[in-house]
């Protein structure tokens, strides 16, 4: 295994309360011990924004993980906009040093599931896209939620088993997997070739957690998985709070926290 360096997903920043800069999250984000963050794409949506990212980026010694985006890619009217999009912006990705563009696809209204051809479509241009950004030099990852492991994981195997794995591959979101109803050890078992980052976090008795630690899921046996698949890419911690979480402690214990617990599980 070999872990390119642990970083946390922006995310929960959005959820509370007190809005914060780019500059202070990415300034808690390095005074935790991070090596990087994920952010979402549209902060470097332009020539002015990416400069100013960048800035920031090396301000706190810290490397962009990647860039997070969505998009429709089921239905061809629209697809071929979002794949004109993200590689519009992928040029900056590029100029800041990201190793891959992580995409969510977006879901069909209500949530509900894509048909075959819907996935033959996204497939299709998913495809497009990882051929276009590998021409950057860049990579091409999906990111999944609940809507891609409803069904056995219908369009999460859709996303390995339709694509060409020199241009599409999976940024696996373990807990989405478990909350999904799908055993994330076995589906990590099964695509552990197509698996080239991970978004992480907790829960116990099935409720998000505040920091990264001890829970539902066993990391300490999903860190021997990996030891067994080779895996080699980034670990995110991505926090998220639900109405349930218990929140006791300011955002900067809880990301330490989650830090520390990644270094005393995957000694990193």
């Amino acid at each position: 295994m070999k872990i390119l360096g642990v970083s946390t997903q922006l995310y929960v920043w959005s959820q509370l309360n007190e809005r914060k800069s780019l500059s202070d999250i990415l300034n808690e984000i390095s005074n935790a011990g991070y090596d990087g963050a994920e952010t979402s794409l549209s902060e470097i949506a332009d020539k002015e924004k990416a400069k100013e990212a960048d800035k920031l980026f090396k301000k706190f010694c810290l490397k962009p993980s990647s860039f997070y985006a969505g998009g429709t890619f089921h239905d061809a009217s629209s697809a071929m906009a979002t794949v004109s999009d993200i590689l519009k912006m992928s040029e900056f990705a590029v100029e800041l040093g990201a190793p891959s563009i992580t995409v969510n696809p977006n879901s069909k209204a209500g949530g509900a599931e894509k048909t075959d051809d819907e996935l033959k479509t996204q497939a299709e241009y998913l495809n497009k896209l990882g051929e276009g950004l590998k021409i950057k030099e860049i990579s091409l990852l999906l990111h999944n939620h609940t809507p891609e492991i409803v069904n056995n994981a219908r369009e999460f195997r859709s996303y390995c088993d339709l694509t060409d794995p020199e241009f599409v591959n999976v940024c696996i979101d373990t807990h989405w997997v478990y909350r999904g109803g799908v055993d994330p050890f076995e589906l990590t078992k099964e695509y552990g070739s197509r698996i080239k980052a991970m978004h992480i976090r907790n829960s116990k008795d099935g409720v998000w957690t505040e920091d990264f630690g001890d829970g539902d899921i066993d990391y300490v046996a999903y860190r021997d998985l990996l030891e067994k698949i080779d895996y080699e890419g980034w670990i995110t911690v991505e926090l998220a709070y639900e109405g349930q979480t218990k929140i006791t402690r300011t955002i900067q214990e809880n990301i330490k926290r989650s830090r520390d617990y990644v270094r005393n599980v995957f000694g990193i």
